[in-house]
């Protein structure tokens, strides 16, 4: 079996790459004058003879724009681009669809006005463009500096950026992905002096803009308009900068944009904390979707397996403020991406790896203060992490003929992973006066991980107008080994038989082997003029091989002895089918669709070790609706509503003991039911032109019909914890956001204002006896970005987020906190080319542990001095007053632990800057 899957999957991922892709109806927009193309013109369709709007798309760089599924019939075609006037012109399809429409300049009209005229903010169709030119940045500021500043945009700390209140998964260049699907390579490494325009959409999935049909699964994407004058030529930086106590940074990013081709290449290192991979995006992705835990990158899964023995809980913006960088990062980290469009292929392509090596220095302070168990418990300790990731993406989009088209994506992520680390721990009664245990531990583990897998997409429309049918098949492989020791020596002072000490030395070799292959047909027919039916069969298999070798060490000295209480060796094979059927209609202000799928899904495991098998039959109704109703021209209100499914992962289910922390015994639960949750959602955007005010609502209610949480066991009288996940049901999550921009005139100032709140309920178990415990946020935020003419920027933001915690037992913690954050940045420019620029970050923490409750002030400040048109020159100083510390406070399953971790201090750091730039001779600036 396992050799005609090996067999299969050779197949699909060399599938042929050189067939063609589909046509779609194109048009390209020109000045009439000079033939140039006109890029950022909005292209309307409506029907002929009526003004309700069909479809709507703006021309990129290269003056195009194109359209898919338009049904047969006549059209009206209305162009519109700012500084020209409007066209119309009777199309029919198919028949007299033009290739190339010119629009005729506005003569009272000068190219200098035009560009000072541009507002700092507009509206095209429903994507809201920034014009960078209006808001300031300081010198070398990379995109997400820029982002900072627009109103309706916000940055987290962490890199994660918000747009509207919804989180931005996508950032493209020029329309095209920018080293495959990171947000954050392009928003920290493009430099924000290259950018004209800053459009946020809400882009379609593929199947939607394929089909018509929509589906709801809407991505949050910002797309990065570059300037005309680096359409032809290369531009980039190259920068060097050394200062106190060994702090680096440096590297160079050089990009070539012709046409429609990108090409770009960039290699940086530092040591001053700042990483291309940071896993608080992808701990904020898994809490949107939980799915995502099937596809995340090797070194994703790695960074999240540390927070073993850990059930995270609170709001999204408290997580990344828990995972938010701590300790001392060196890293490295470059590639290289290739984009182009030829007449039939259009072709991605990027490499990119990232090499961290980071120490930390810990003291965690943890409370269990929950109805008969109460205990503290102490850690400290030091910790290395060396990881190195590779990745590389390609995707080409083939026509085969006018009615098919071939997409195949390949994607390869490699890892490596080392750890080690070095531990002592204790707990104490909760009076403090009664030891219970003490211990140290050392552990080191050395793990390699590939993940390869091939996206296979094709499309075919049939010669009834609006019918098509789709495949998508996607084979994986998964592969894992790594090697691990773990040595420690833990005393139990009040045990009934008195005093024990218990000694672990063990090797343990890990390896897990894993075939998938997920396939996926979509059939639409249309029903009439306005309603589509659309019928889904989705069929997934995935056979894993999952070995563990624990041993012990022989007299020698030598790992030989095996011991067979944590060894397995397990075979697991998982089969899902889901069928979906949905009906949409597409009318003059709403869209909608709904419908069901039913789902049946299966895991049968083996241990050929210890001969214990599991079982797990799954099955589910899955309704789902989406509705979108624009209310006004620029005011859109849209409606969600699903039911979503999760299998028990292996570890879950797999009845093995996991003593990798001697305080801590995990154990999977074979009978374990799935994870089934209903989510409700309502969002509301409005934007008005004349003054440049948006306002965007959102409502969302999860309810977890099943959920899975841990169940632990406290023995009291040695603080030690035996861990199983059990099922519960009623958990719930209700959210709710809300926040307005406003322009202050008509030089980018803006002024920006939130809430954001969530209740929660979670429920878990202690010593048999179940807590429900219920959490309340809310927090209140404002920025304000305001320029004193040409040469003053300032920014002020804060936020102030409650959270309260109440338990349905006994508890003895502390049931609320303050978390506050706050900002002030300013930048000056100066006669002779001199920037100075000077920030303020703060953070404050009440109502955590003794020593934890503190104010933390970081004060940056830098000069620079531009000497000629390429070179900087640039002084600046961290953490001035050399004030700042990592402490957080994390919710576990019964606990509450305050964290402690060695951060980065004050240096300083003189730097200098060359700008690399060739372009053909161009007015535009």
């Amino acid at each position: 079996m396992i050799s005609f899957l090996r067999y299969v999957f050779v197949l699909l991922f060399l599938a042929p790459l050189t067939l063609k892709a589909q046509q779609m109806l194109q048009l390209t927009v020109r000045d009439t004058v000079s033939g140039k193309p006109l890029p950022g013109a909005m292209v309307r369709i409506c029907a002929a003879g009526d003004t309700a709007l069909l479809r709507s798309a703006l021309t990129d760089q290269q003056g195009k724009v194109s359209f898919s599924n338009i049904s047969n019939g006549k059209y009206d075609l209305q162009i519109h681009s700012l500084g020209y006037q409007d066209r119309q012109q009777r199309v029919s399809v198919p028949g007299s669809w033009p290739e190339t429409m010119l629009l005729t300049p506005g003569l009272q009209l000068k190219e200098i006005t035009i560009r000072e005229d541009i507002p700092p903010v507009r509206m095209k169709g429903d994507t809201i463009e920034y014009n960078a030119a209006k808001f300031k940045t300081k010198d070398n500021a990379v995109v997400e500096d820029l982002l900072r500043k627009l109103p309706g945009v916000k940055v987290d700390r962490d890199g994660s950026i918000k747009a509207q209140g919804e989180d931005v998964q996508r950032v493209l260049v020029d329309g095209k992905e920018f080293f495959g699907s990171d947000p954050s390579v392009a928003t920290r490494n493009l430099p924000a002096d290259m950018i004209d325009k800053v459009q946020v959409l809400d882009k379609q999935s593929d199947m939607a803009e394929f089909t018509g049909v929509a589906d709801g699964q809407q991505t949050k994407t910002i797309n990065l308009v570059t300037k005309k004058n680096r359409k032809k030529g290369y531009f980039g930086n190259v920068s060097a900068g050394a200062g106190s106590n060994g702090r680096y940074e440096g590297g160079f990013n050089v990009n070539s944009f012709t046409g429609d081709m990108q090409l770009s290449a960039l290699l940086k290192g530092n040591n001053v904390n700042k990483s291309g991979f940071n896993p608080s995006e992808l701990l904020k992705m898994i809490m949107q979707n939980k799915d995502m835990l099937r596809n995340l990158p090797p070194s994703a899964m790695s960074e999240l397996a540390r927070m073993k023995g850990v059930r995270l809980e609170g709001s999204q913006d408290a997580l990344a403020e828990i995972v938010r960088p701590s300790g001392l990062t060196d890293t490295r980290f470059g590639g290289l991406n290739f984009n182009n469009d030829w007449r039939n292929l259009k072709l991605r392509s990027s490499y990119f790896f990232n090499d961290n090596h980071t120490r930390q220095e810990y003291n965690y302070a943890r409370q269990y203060r929950l109805q008969d168990t109460a205990y503290n418990y102490l850690q400290s300790g030091t910790t290395r992490a060396d990881n190195i990731n590779h990745r590389a993406d390609l995707s080409g989009d083939f026509k085969i003929n006018d009615r098919t088209s071939l997409k195949v994506s390949p994607h390869l992520d490699v890892t490596r992973t080392q750890n080690q680390g070095e531990r002592s721990y204790s707990s104490w009664s909760a009076d403090g006066l009664r030891l219970l245990n003490t211990g140290t531990q050392f552990n080191s583990s050395d793990f390699r991980q590939q993940l390869l897998t091939t996206d296979i997409l094709l499309r075919h429309r049939l010669p009834k107008k609006g019918r098509t049918i789709m495949l998508n098949v996607k084979p994986e492989y998964f592969h894992s080994d790594g090697t691990s020791y773990n040595r420690s020596t833990s005393d139990f002072y009040n045990l009934p038989k008195g005093p024990k000490q218990e000694i672990i030395d063990q090797q343990r070799k890990d390896k897990a082997e894993i075939y998938s292959v997920n396939t996926n047909v979509v059939y639409t027919e249309p029903l009439s003029r306005t309603h589509s039916l659309q019928i889904g069969q989705q069929l997934y298999y995935s056979q894993g091989d999952y070995q563990r070798l624990v041993q012990l060490p022989d007299a020698a000295g030598h790992y030989t002895a095996p011991d067979r209480l944590f060894s397995d060796q397990y075979e697991a094979q998982q089969l899902q089918y889901t069928g979906k059927m949905l009906l949409s209609g597409n009318h003059k202000r709403l869209l909608y669709t709904v419908g069901a799928g039913w789902q049946q899904s299966s895991i049968d495991g083996h241990s050929g070790m210890k001969g214990y098998h599991v079982n797990g039959r799954y099955q589910a109704l899955l309704p789902e609706a989406y509705a979108e109703w624009k209310t006004g021209k620029h005011d859109k209100l849209i409606f969600r509503y699903d039911m979503q499914t999760s299998r028990p992962s292996v570890s879950e289910l797999q009845p093995l003991e996991d003593n990798s922390d001697p305080l801590y015994i995990r154990r999977g639960n074979p009978l374990l039911e799935q994870r089934k949750s209903q989510h409700a959602g309502l969002t509301y955007n409005s934007f008005r032109l004349n003054n440049n005010n948006s306002l965007f609502a959102k409502l969302d209610a999860t309810y977890y019909n099943t959920d899975i949480a841990d169940s632990s066991s406290i023995d009291l009288s040695s603080g030690k914890q035996s861990i199983v996940p059990v099922n519960v049901s009623g958990n719930y999550l209700l959210a709710a956001a809300a926040g307005k921009s406003m322009g202050l005139g008509k030089n980018g100032s803006s002024f920006t204002v939130g809430l954001t709140t969530s209740l929660a309920k979670n429920t878990t178990f202690t010593n048999g006896l179940s807590n429900i415990i219920r959490t309340f946020s809310i927090t209140p935020d404002m920025n304000v970005n305001y320029y004193l003419g040409d040469h003053v920027s300032l920014t002020a933001r804060g936020s102030a987020a409650w959270n309260k915690r109440s338990f349905s037992g006994a508890s003895l913690l502390p049931e609320s906190n303050w978390l506050l954050m706050y900002g002030l940045e300013g930048i000056v420019t100066l006669p002779w080319k001199i920037t100075l620029e000077g920030s303020l970050d703060g953070f404050s923490s009440l109502g955590m542990a003794a020593g934890y409750n503190n104010t933390i002030l970081l004060v940056n400040t830098a000069v620079g001095k531009e000497i000629g048109n390429r070179f900087t020159l640039r002084a600046e100083v961290r953490d001035l007053l050399n004030r700042n510390e990592s402490v957080n406070r994390i919710n576990g399953n019964g606990y509450i632990e305050d964290r402690r971790n060695n951060a980065l201090g004050r240096f300083f750091l003189l730097s200098a800057g060359y700008k690399l730039k060739h372009f053909a001779k161009s007015k535009n600036k």
